[in-house]
């Protein structure tokens, strides 16, 4: 059926989260915008679902227990270099900042609704992928959205 078809057209996206209300709310909010989502809570479970799902866009917490965020959108890049990356954090960080812009992920603070949550995914999915992702400082693209 057409529905079907548009369902499949929609991009994958994996939410790794060790918050589990604030995952599962995610996870429903970006379901309920057309999007395939999966969710993951650990490291290792995150890194099982990357061979499942193929997705096209990662979003990871800063900290995972003993990992990074940065660590899983290495995993995922290492097995497609085309998958956009997004990790987030509680607070701007220069060390993160840095960090992620070295290894091209952008770096952003976590939304605090579903709005600024779809506004940011949307945004990181529609990066042009030739010009790889850059920073965003998204105090200003959350300030932008709103508006």
């Amino acid at each position: 059926s057409a529905l079907t078809r548009w369902r499949r057209s929609m991009p994958k996206i994996l939410v790794v989260s060790t918050v589990r209300d604030e995952r599962l709310r995610v996870v429903r909010a970006l379901k309920a915008a057309g999007y395939r989502v999966r969710g993951a809570s650990t490291f290792h479970e995150a890194k099982r679902l990357l061979g499942e799902v193929s997705p096209d866009l990662v979003v990871a917490d800063e900290r995972l227990e003993a990992y990074n965020g940065l660590h899983i959108l290495l995993k995922a890049r290492a097995e497609n270099p085309h998958v956009r990356a997004l990790v987030l954090t509680a607070a701007s960080g220069r060390g993160l900042e840095a960090d992620a812009r070295r290894l091209h992920v952008e770096c952003a603070i976590k939304p605090q609704n579903p709005a600024e949550w779809l506004a940011l995914v949307s945004r990181s999915l529609d990066v042009d992928r030739a010009s790889g992702p850059s920073l965003v400082h998204t105090e200003e693209r959350i300030h932008a959205a709103s508006m």
